[in-house]
């Protein structure tokens, strides 16, 4: 058994307290977490043998009750006459094009996996990835409302929040089967990450409709 799952979950747990209170400070801190998780992920690779795609889906269906939670708080709290935390056609519809792309850069990459250039659709997953997280933080610097005006902003700013700490540790595995190299991660986990930010493609039209159209 590995501690992986254990070390990677307080991870996660660290990066949203740093993105939801805005601690920059401790983002050295997360990232030499992120560090070390790849190493020990990479001795992972040479030693483990059993794999449990149930486990993996179980992931997922967790991660779709917390995302529907707190998309929920968004429609509770949502009088009819706030304002949204962005127009939903500026920046945020422009990040839907850009994971709609990403999605099918990725799937390139899944059904190409054998092709010795497949790293290229890879690296254009990447590249898209981070261009959204520069997009959100573009979009975070430009609002004026914050996540004490009330309920619903709270709602919507822990939503937004989440699913950005997703996107980086989706890109953190992207980055990851790069540095380590396609062949020697294998096909089951490069499909587990095709899988992982596919969820993370769509779980943001789910977000983009609630919490900017809607």
């Amino acid at each position: 058994m590995s501690f992986l799952p254990l070390f990677n979950s307080s991870m996660a747990g660290c990066l949203l307290i740093t993105l939801f209170l805005w601690k920059i400070a401790f983002l050295p801190f997360v990232l030499a977490m992120a560090v070390t998780s790849i190493m020990f992920f990479w001795f992972d690779l040479m030693n483990t043998h059993l794999y449990y795609v149930s486990a993996f889906w179980l992931f997922i269906l967790s991660e779709v009750m917390a995302f529907g939670s707190i998309l929920f708080c968004c429609f509770y709290y949502d009088s009819g006459h706030y304002i949204n935390l962005s127009s939903p056609l500026e920046i945020p519809f422009l990040g839907c094009f850009v994971l709609l792309g990403s999605s099918v850069t990725v799937t390139g990459f899944h059904h190409l996996m054998s092709w010795e250039w497949s790293w290229v659709l890879l690296l254009l997953t990447l590249l898209l990835g981070v261009s959204f997280v520069g997009l959100q933080l573009w979009e975070m610097n430009e609002i004026f409302v914050n996540i004490f005006d009330t309920s619903f902003h709270a709602s919507s700013f822990c939503t937004v929040g989440l699913h950005f700490s997703h996107v980086v540790l989706g890109a953190i595995g992207l980055l990851s089967l790069l540095v380590i190299g396609i062949e020697q991660t294998g096909y089951y986990r490069c499909t587990l990450v095709t899988w992982y930010w596919h969820f993370v493609d769509y779980i943001w039209l789910f977000v983009y409709t609630i919490v900017y159209v809607c």
